[in-house]
């Protein structure tokens, strides 16, 4: 349907992913609105783990998106990898949480897979793809009713029978995600849609394999048919994992999806096909090695006896008996074992020799004598040895020698969590090469001397020296557009022309500020004819635009990007400085007020363009966590607020002390003071209470009327009617 694009977003100079659609989707008018619809409301989803979208519309016969640039790649390339389950089970609780924001903003994303769960940096998960979500709404939208649209082995039993669809949908399709993690492979397959659609609807949860045992409970509930059976929110799912991690089941054990042969395992020894997944089989492994070792010790007091009895006979005239029964005692080597060593050996001194096979020699070593020392020193030998192989090619940039270790030792040493690591180096790595060899060719294409390519390029290879550190050929990219750019500057200030000396200068510097000619460079600038009138000038157009509110924006005709220019010229220059400074505190001062008035769109923008042009990064961080708090603040008052309502609904107005309606409603009190539908749901509850007590007075029960009374008027003390009604009980109790 589209294609990714790595890019750089000039107006905030930051690396982003372009999505354009395919022309045969983009040339269709239907599909056009539908797609800039239900791409805007994408956009107004602002949440720590759903994929940020910066911009979308239409340029020409193209439709984009512009979106956050996700390093981490996406969960089926992470199990490729392997990952341990605690770390699958904080996925499946991330993206719980992701769903939980949208659904309460009336969003059902209606295609939840691995695919569309991706990865940042900080391996926080994030959800992406709402390209075919809508509003939850009983009217005909753009994707009509009864359409089918989503991927068959993850829909709900009511997205394949094309029925209205609420969040709960959302959570069946991650339950099927949950249960392909864990297991490798998705709980209901067939070889069409609709046999795969019959089968949500009416085949029961499959079982998981014994030691995953601790989870079949959650997927139970989570593939329920019926909605009102499954969990009603992705917290309600987070709590469950963690009462499994609490209670100390959740199995130590690391998922991958790339399957191990049967070839693969009996060349590493058959004891390995006795796992930890079968107790069965691992209690009669103890129960056969106690027995064997047992048989030994007495084997081993029999011999004794026998060479002081009759020493000579069993010495001179049987050498095998003695021989055997030593062997079988531990008392001496097996011939086996010394042959099988002997062709490990063998084989480790061959150079023709892959890995595999030398680790399996040694492997069947230890499975004739697991307590082999040699053998067992040889196979951890050989582990560190080639994971220092790998980390050596790549320190020599030569990846294609670093794929190729790793994918050896990968075969060699399935198990080894050590290689999961070393493979995201080598992706890393790759990415790097990918980014390096695209940004060559643009300039080969534009040339050194085309701005925008040079600072698209500048910002590539600084990514790839993030992703490769040391990485050779990019610091000498760096260093040629620098020097560049730097010989562009003095012969721009040879000739008197400051300003353009001034950009190539700015150019040079972001390339690498320590390149030691820059000094020069700023001394034949600093010498020109006009440079004192020059930073006047730039000093008086950045305070202009600062007396006229343009401080980030717009784009090139702003107050900071102005005394960054003075920077470049003069590092040193106090006022272009306290400049800064002062933009910084300015805008401090209008996110306040943006916040204030509860606008996160516009907050977003104001921390975006100070990053943009390279305001103090500490400042912008602070600034961004403050956003990150209102948003937070925002959404618990709105998970306050609807816990509140299924409260109400289910009676709990002021009971349990830890769980009810008045107390969520003073926490969302506390949280927005004022908040108008607390203040409403207050109301509501304290006549709830007051019509209780008056029932119950009309029962009889005049204990319980007078305590229900005193409830409301608790919740709500200022309701005459009520103190009256209190006052004329008591006086008809004491009558009687």
């Amino acid at each position: 349907m589209a294609r990714v694009y790595l890019a750089v977003q000039k107006q905030f100079g930051r690396l982003v992913a372009l999505k354009v659609v395919s022309a045969q989707y983009a040339t269709d008018d239907n599909f056009r609105k539908r797609f800039l619809q239900e791409s805007q409301i994408n956009a107004r989803l602002t949440h720590p783990n759903i994929v940020q979208v910066y911009d979308v519309g239409a340029h020409e016969a193209y439709l984009y998106l512009v979106l956050e640039y996700i390093r981490g790649g996406d969960l089926n390339q992470r199990l490729d990898r392997g990952m341990h389950l605690r770390s699958l089970v904080g996925v499946i609780k991330d993206i719980g949480r992701a769903l939980d924001y949208a659904h309460s903003r009336g969003f059902v994303h209606r295609d939840i897979k691995p695919e569309n769960i991706l990865f940042r940096e900080d391996d926080s998960a994030v959800l992406t793809d709402f390209g075919i979500a809508r509003l939850v709404d009983p009217k005909p939208t753009i994707t009509r009713a009864g359409t089918v649209v989503g991927t068959p082995q993850y829909m709900s039993p009511e997205q394949a029978s094309g029925k209205e669809l609420d969040g709960r949908s959302d959570l069946y399709s991650l339950g099927v995600v949950f249960y392909r993690v864990l297991t490798g492979d998705v709980p209901f397959k067939a070889d069409t849609a609709v046999s795969i659609g019959i089968k949500h609807l009416q085949e029961s949860v499959p079982r998981l394999p014994n030691y995953l045992n601790a989870f079949q409970g959650v997927i139970d509930r989570s593939l329920a048919k019926k909605l009102e059976q499954r969990y009603q929110s992705g917290e309600e799912l987070g709590r469950a994992l963690d009462n499994i991690s609490q209670a100390a089941t959740l199995p130590n054990a690391t998922i991958r999806s790339n399957v191990v042969s049967t070839r693969e395992i009996r060349a590493v020894g058959q004891n390995v096909l006795t796992t930890v997944r079968d107790s069965a089989r691992a209690d009669l492994h103890s129960r056969r090695h106690r027995k064997r070792r047992f048989g030994r010790l007495t084997l081993y007091a029999l011999l004794l006896l026998t060479v002081v009895g009759a020493g000579s006979y069993v010495v001179v005239e049987q050498p095998q008996l003695i021989s055997q029964a030593l062997e079988v005692a531990g008392m001496a080597e097996n011939p086996e074992v010394q042959e099988t060593w002997s062709a490990a050996q063998s084989l480790h001194q061959d150079p023709n020799q892959s890995l595999g096979s030398i680790v399996a020699s040694y492997r069947r070593v230890l499975n004739l004598d697991a307590n082999h020392l040699g053998a067992a020193e040889a196979v951890a030998g050989l582990a560190t040895q080639w994971e220092n192989a790998v980390l050596e090619a790549l320190e020599q940039e030569n990846l294609e020698l670093a794929e190729t270790k790793l994918a050896e030792s990968m075969a060699a040493f399935p198990d080894d969590a050590v290689w999961s690591d070393l493979s995201e180096q080598v992706d890393d790595h790759r990415h790097a090469e990918q980014l390096l060899s695209s940004t060559q060719a643009l300039l080969r294409s534009h040339g050194l001397s085309d701005i925008p390519s040079a600072s698209a390029a500048i910002q590539a290879y600084q990514e790839v020296l993030r992703l490769a550190p040391g990485h050779s050929v990019a610091s000498q990219e760096l260093d040629a557009l620098a020097e560049h750019y730097a010989m562009l500057a003095a012969s721009a200030a040879d000739q008197g022309q400051v300003d353009e000396a001034i950009n190539f200068l700015d150019r040079a510097s972001a390339a690498n500020a320590t390149y030691p000619e820059l000094d020069g460079v700023r001394g034949k600038i600093q010498q020109a004819t006009t440079i004192r009138a020059t930073i006047d000038d730039l000093l008086q157009q950045a305070s202009a635009y600062r007396a006229a509110g343009a401080l980030v924006n717009p784009v090139g005709e702003n107050a900071a990007e102005f005394y960054h220019r003075v920077l470049a010229i003069r590092p040193d220059d106090v006022i272009a400085a306290q400049g800064l400074d002062e933009i910084v505190s300015q805008l401090r001062a209008r996110l306040a007020a943006l916040l204030q008035d509860r606008d996160v769109q516009a907050a977003t923008a104001v921390v975006d363009r100070a990053g943009g042009v390279g305001l103090d990064s500490v400042a912008v961080n602070d600034m961004r966590a403050s956003v990150e708090q209102e948003i937070l603040r925002r959404d618990t008052v709105a998970e306050h607020l609807g816990k509140a309502r299924e409260l109400f609904a289910q009676g709990f107005i002021t009971q349990p002390q830890n769980g009810n309606v008045v107390a969520l409603l003073r926490e969302v009190d506390r949280l927005d003071p004022g908040n108008q539908a607390a203040q409403r749901m207050l109301s509501r509850s304290a006549q709830r209470l007051a019509e209780a007590a008056q029932e119950a007075y009309g029962a009889g029960l005049a204990d319980d009327a007078k305590y229900y009374l005193e409830l409301a008027l608790t919740v709500t003390p200022g309701v005459d009617a009520w103190r009256k009604l209190r006052l004329d009980w008591e006086n008809s109790i004491s009558n009687n």
